[in-house]
């Protein structure tokens, strides 16, 4: 009896520790000056440590260090270069330039790293109809030099070589267990997947490069699934501002874990995250609400 009594208190606190948030800062809020937001509805990190941040009911983009102190924004609405009318989603991870998917002007903007604008991508007539688009609602750029758009009107992933020409339209109707319902979000992990989330399927779609269907990513508490995010190890991490939760998963799509507040405190509605490495701690980046929390993810018995 001793012997088993022991067992159970070794191996007790061990089964109860599992990796929860621990803020680290929050900054952002409800406004319109610089370093408010008024509807956030996309974050991305550039490769030499900068936040950006789609602040689409301000019609523009803000820059912060990874401490959250505000650096610079630039756009405001309308529809000439440089504007924007609801910036939907934005890539800040190639290594020379920034993508921003301007939603209601159906255009990705194109900016060099000093945010200098380059060009716009529009729909092409001459190209064939399925790489039409209209509803531009996500937008990523691989190291090969392809462009990806979500085309939410026709529930459809566009993928665009680097000569800019139309290489595989994927997701749409005709496209068997992989069509998508109400695609909102893409991410491009490392290992050359194509991660979709679509928030009336209540799931998350995984195909290869070439638009190939792979698999899908469930959770019995998946209610809105929209920003996707991985991190080094490309274990894929999901915002759902209805459930009020993130969820963890393998890159297999295996669930590891969930997460419903920073330091003891709720979430209010993640919409999107982003997860880097600083100073060796896996760090988020998470929108939530108005407000931008930063926050470190431990593995330890919870101190809430």
């Amino acid at each position: 009896m001793i012997k088993v009594l022991l067992f159970v208190i070794i191996l007790f606190p061990v089964a109860m520790a599992q990796p929860y948030l621990e803020e680290l800062g929050k900054f952002g809020g409800t406004g319109s000056i610089p370093g408010k937001f008024k509807e956030p509805s996309a974050i991305d990190i550039s490769d030499d440590g900068r936040l950006f941040i789609c602040d689409r009911g301000n019609q523009r983009i803000q820059v912060f260090d990874l401490f959250g102190k505000f650096r610079i924004n630039f756009g405001g609405f309308g529809w000439d270069e440089e504007k924007f009318d609801e910036p939907a989603d934005i890539w800040a991870r190639s290594t020379l330039n920034i993508y921003v998917a301007d939603y209601n002007n159906q255009r990705v903007q194109r900016f060099d790293k000093d945010l200098n604008y380059i060009n716009s991508k529009y729909s092409n007539p001459g190209e064939r109809e399925q790489f039409q688009f209209r509803e531009l609602i996500s937008v990523a750029y691989s190291p090969q030099g392809d462009l990806f758009i979500v085309e939410a009107g026709e529930n459809k992933i566009l993928k665009f070589n680097s000569q800019d020409q139309g290489d595989v339209a994927f997701g749409y109707y005709e496209s068997g267990a992989g069509e998508l319902t109400t695609p909102i979000q893409l991410e491009l992990s490392s290992d050359h997947r194509v991660v979709v989330s679509d928030a009336e399927a209540k799931a998350i779609f995984v195909y290869d490069y070439f638009g190939n269907y792979l698999f899908q990513i469930t959770h019995p508490d998946f209610i809105q699934p929209m920003g996707i995010a991985h991190d080094a190890q490309n274990r894929i991490f999901v915002a759902d501002p209805e459930s009020k939760r993130i969820f963890e998963f393998t890159s297999g799509g295996k669930f590891l874990n969930q997460y419903r507040r920073v330091s003891g405190v709720p979430f209010s509605a993640p919409m999107d995250l982003v997860v880097t490495e600083v100073e060796n701690q896996i760090r988020f980046y998470i929108i939530d609400g108005d407000d931008i929390l930063i926050a470190k993810k431990v593995t330890d018995t919870p101190k809430e």
